[in-house]
């Protein structure tokens, strides 16, 4: 073996030595702990970005930069910094210093954003189906009490419509005009990956949401979309998602407001002096009135109404503990209504957790939200009664035999035949709903070590409530006064146990080679609804039971279920044109069983047309998409658990049957339809999204037409055909076709300023096409209706005769076109007007403006060509010829009538057009930014109005709400101040 010289091993020894020295210092200097400080920037206006989370990759150190885009954070000399914002792009810096400013550069958001869908999530470039989603930046500014009221005429082809003034009371949704006539028209809400079930309690379908909570609205609204949902999604579906934590510092969020609402009109009606003037002109004319006049002045709609509080504080905390992201949240509500003795308490909780493990294999959402809600009715009765109520009678009298309240008592022995002093039936009634509620789920998302493209999705869910209720009157209130008084209470009323487990594969592949890439999804759901219904016997207040109250059975408990299997295929090729195909079969125990399976598939395509060569690099447009759609839905909402099925009632304890000294309580048969099937829907789509300068105009127009066919209808049988003479059957057609058109543009982007606006347009024509198995000819025309679903008209149209006018321009009482000329007046002589309560344009607009730290925003829709039948009391037969004589609107001052005649109240003298322009909300805000100096405290203030003012020719007084007949709402929408604060930590 060769031998080297010691002094040969010791230089290279030496020069090892340098060599590892030199190498190492870089790794020394780079390893060193520095504190980093800069600030982040906008490209194009030089402004400062708040919020923008800096974090270091490889780690779980982050950070988020201040009010003045500034930041600070320690890390290694090395390290990768990486800087995220809504609306940026993603930079990645290398830390070489102390000092590291950053510019981002906004990016194409409107494509590049992720829009929640039917069991997953893709881009919006991505995006082949009629789809529309709403994210808290654009929601309203306006403080709401319901979540649906924070995108209320912000989505075309989406009407909501306030239910009721009352407070906690929700609004109905239809999206593009509704498929059914007696199946529910709802669409179905899926909360955070739990589809939620009927009302379940509370004063609204999504009374339990808190909107502070609510980080998205997802609107799916042709069949190629939703047809991933099935047999539940004939009416569209809204995904609303709630907020979740993030990897960031933590943040605590504080919110108050309070606001006051009052009334915006009152129904005009004759004061005390008009009443008493008319009364004497009446009894000169020899018909005096059924009751006498008093000597006071009582106006009832005075004393019933109120100028109504609210308060609303919510709290919330985010942020992650170590890896793991969470939020919690805590919100209270007090609302008075402005119907005396009204409240509604909400009191809300909510817990996201979404860890990760195994290095982001394994995704975990935990999601928890709870609620209680304490709702005090007052009793809308009093409404009707305050604008009919005598004025020249008082509120109150010495008497105390009826609490001291002026009553009738004439009728004593016969309460129902007198009109109720409407201040008695606040005061001397209770009714109260008590609810608590949770919604649930865990959903893990695995994506497996050995193919990570491929994940299996399990979602376990639960929705569950529990609910009380009591109404109860005095013995000495003068309807309840024969029974002495009483007090039903029942704890509970109602449970509901409803439950979700579905799992699915979700595989996803890019072939770079061929240009493509594509996923595909398929899974299984089971859905459990299980609902028990509680009865109780009624008590007097002295706790003494009510005679013959005890119920038939104490508990009944109605379920049904659903199974699902589901399957869905996106394909792109070359980043231009897109592919979905999607399939469901489902099955459910409302049906029998040759009829209980249906099967919902859909196809969409869209073509990127921007990106092809001849677009592709022209500045002005930036995006340029065409979508085709098909699909087919289903419905089974509205149906009985077990109509498929012979079913017996037990009647009530006052339907008894004697044999002997012995009284049995009788079984009565129901109806029931062996063959029902689904009601389906097929619906088409075209669309075009179009883009402009960056995006700053962006502009969509979809055309659509919805085909439902096997409607569910109430018809008529033969006696002796089933057990009832009507019966649930599969009959008729009805369509909706229409057009929807939005436009959002940002016209105005600086440094110190911000301006936005929002536009949308929807024309729906609804027509009935088919109802009956062997003639449509005059089938739906009740004559005892105003409203009827009929052939080849829109559903709920007028059925009304022709009024005959006189030279002064005012109806002639009684006087109805003789249509067929044979001398009678009857229902051959009523016609169908062609016009509904369903409007045909429905518009939205919205707009808000920021300048530095005052931002003002406001909103306005309009509903046009809807109409609502306005039939106050006009006659004076209400004061000579009813029981006890009752007050007149204004309108006799036009009319004058005088005679009992039946036909009058089928006139379309009544039939007025509801049309109208209402400014929804109004707001202003101003952001102090840091309130002390070196804190991280921020604040911000806001004052808002909503339901500012309608412009309407309709003589009632609200044309948007209405109810099942055609009349408007009689509790009022109030007009609503709102002061607000809010803090974030």
């Amino acid at each position: 073996m060769k031998t080297i010289p010691k002094q040969k091993r010791t230089l290279t020894v030496n020069r090892f030595s340098y060599s590892l020295i030199i190498f190492l210092i870089p790794l020394l200097f780079f390893a060193q702990k520095v504190t980093v400080k800069g600030t982040v920037v906008d490209q194009a206006t030089n402004a400062s970005i708040p919020g923008v989370t800096i974090t270091l990759k490889n780690s779980t150190i982050s950070t988020i930069s201040d009010f003045d885009g500034n930041y600070q954070i320690s890390a290694n000399m090395g390290d990768i910094a990486s800087f995220s914002f809504l609306g940026y792009a993603t930079v990645e810096k290398k830390i070489t210093g102390n000092v590291l400013n950053v510019t981002l550069q906004e990016e194409t958001k409107t494509l590049t954003e992720v829009v929640i869908i039917g069991y997953g999530s893709t881009k919006k470039k991505d995006l082949t189906g009629s789809i529309t989603q709403v994210s808290s930046k654009d929601f309203h500014k306006a403080p709401v009490t319901n979540v649906e009221g924070l995108i209320a005429n912000k989505v075309a082809g989406v009407q909501i419509t306030p239910r009721s003034g009352k407070p906690g009371a929700g609004s109905s949704i239809i999206i593009r005009g509704g498929s059914s006539l007696n199946a529910s028209n709802d669409p179905l809400y899926v909360v955070d990956g739990v589809p939620l079930e009927g009302w379940n309690g509370g004063a609204g379908m999504l009374s339990q949401l808190n909107p502070n909570d609510i980080e998205s609205f997802t609107v799916l609204k042709d069949a190629s979309a939703s047809a991933i949902y099935g047999s539940r999604a004939s009416n569209g579906v809204i995904i609303i998602t709630t907020k979740k934590g993030s990897l960031k510092e933590t943040q605590v969020d504080f919110s108050s407001s309070t606001r006051v609402t009052s009334i915006m009109e009152k129904a005009p009606v004759l004061s005390a002096d008009q009443y008493r003037s008319l009364v004497g002109t009446l009894t000169t004319n020899g018909t005096p009135p059924k009751t006498p006049p008093g000597t006071a002045n009582t106006k009832w709609q005075d004393e019933i109404y109120q100028v109504a509080l609210a308060t609303e504080n919510n709290l919330s905390m985010s942020g992650a503990i170590k890896s793991l992201p969470y939020r919690v949240s805590v919100g209270y509500l007090n609302q008075d209504g402005i119907l005396r003795t009204g409240n509604y308490e909400r009191f809300t909780a909510l817990l996201n957790l979404s860890p990760k493990f195994f290095d982001n294999h394994l995704k975990v959402n935990l999601n928890l939200k709870g609620s209680f809600e304490d709702e005090h009715i007052a009793n809308e009765g009093a409404l009707w009664n305050a604008r009919a109520f005598d004025p020249t009678q008082p509120v109150h009298v010495e008497d105390q035999t009826y609490g001291g309240y002026f009553q009738y008592t004439q009728f004593a022995s016969n309460p129902s035949l007198a009109i109720i002093n409407p201040v008695s039936m606040l005061e001397q009634v209770q009714s109260r709903n008590e609810n608590i509620r949770s919604v649930g789920n865990l959903q893990l998302d695995y994506s497996m070590h050995f193919l990570p493209d491929l994940h299996l999705n399990v979602n376990a869910g639960y929705d569950v409530s529990r609910g009380k209720y009591l109404s109860a009157a005095a013995a000495n209130y003068f309807p309840a006064n024969l029974q002495e008084g009483y007090i039903y209470y029942a704890a509970p009323s109602k449970e509901v146990k409803n439950t979700l487990l579905e799992s699915y594969l979700f595989y996803s592949k890019e072939i770079a080679s061929i240009k493509s890439r594509f996923d595909i999804t398929a899974g299984y759901s089971y859905n459990d609804f299980l609902t028990t219904n509680y009865s109780y016997p009624t008590y007097r207040p002295d706790g003494v039971k009510q005679p013959n109250s005890d119920p038939v059975f104490p508990f009944d408990k109605p379920s049904h279920s659903i199974i699902s299997f589901y399957g869905r295929v996106n394909y792109v090729f070359n980043e231009k044109y897109l592919l979905t195909a999607s399939l469901r079969q489902d099955g459910s125990s409302r049906f029998s069983e040759q009829n209980r399976w249906g099967l919902f598939p859909s196809a969409a395509f869209a073509w990127k047309i921007k990106e092809e060569g001849f677009l592709r690099d022209n500045k002005t447009l930036s995006d340029l998409k065409l979508r085709l759609g098909y699909g087919i839905t289903g419905q089974q909402d509205g149906i009985e658990n077990y109509y498929h099925r012979p079913t017996y009632n037990a009647g009530y304890s006052d339907q008894q049957y004697t044999f002997g000294n012995t009284s049995y309580i009788t079984i009565n048969p129901g109806a029931y339809n062996l063959n029902l099937r689904w009601e389906e829907t097929a619906s088409s789509n075209i669309g075009l999204d179009l883009g402009f300068l960056k995006n700053r105009i962006t502009a969509s127009v979809d055309v659509y037409l919805k085909q439902t066919k096997d409607l569910l209808n109430k018809t008529r049988v033969p006696l002796g055909f089933n057990q009832e003479s009507e019966l649930l059957l599969n009959i008729g057609t009805m369509e909706n076709r229409g057009v929807e058109f939005t436009l959002k543009a940002i016209p105005l982007k600086t440094d110190t300023m911000n301006w936005d606006i929002n536009f949308n347009f929807t024309y729906n024509e609804n027509k009935i096409t088919h109802l009956n198995d062997v003639s449509d000819e005059g089938i739906g025309l009740f004559s005892a209706a105003t409203l009827v679903n009929t052939v080849d008209y829109p559903r709920n149209t007028f059925y009304l005769y022709h009024q005959v006018y006189g030279a002064n321009g005012m109806p002639i009482e009684g006087q109805m076109l003789d249509v067929n000329n044979d001398g009678l007046l009857n229902a051959s002589d009523r016609y169908i007007t062609n016009k509904s309560t369903a409007p045909r344009y429905l518009m939205g607009f919205s707009t808000n403006f920021q300048y530095k730290k005052w931002n003002i925003a406001t909103a306005f829709h309009a509903n046009l060509d809807h109409y609502l039948f306005f039939h106050p009391y006009d006659n004076t037969i209400s004061i000579t010829e009813w029981q006890t004589s009752q007050n007149l609107s204004t309108l006799y001052y036009d009319t004058n009538f005088s005679h009992n005649d039946p036909a009058q109240g089928y006139s379309d003298f009544y039939l007025q057009n509801a049309s109208f322009l209402k400014m929804d909300n109004i707001s202003i805000g101003y952001d102090f930014g840091k309130v002390l100096a070196n804190s991280k405290v921020g604040m911000n203030v806001n004052f808002s109005v909503q339901n500012v003012f309608i412009i309407t020719n309709y003589q009632g007084l609200d044309p948007e709400a209405l109810t099942t007949n055609g009349n408007e709402n009689p509790y009022p929408v109030p007009r609503i101040f709102s002061f607000g604060l809010n803090l974030n930590f």
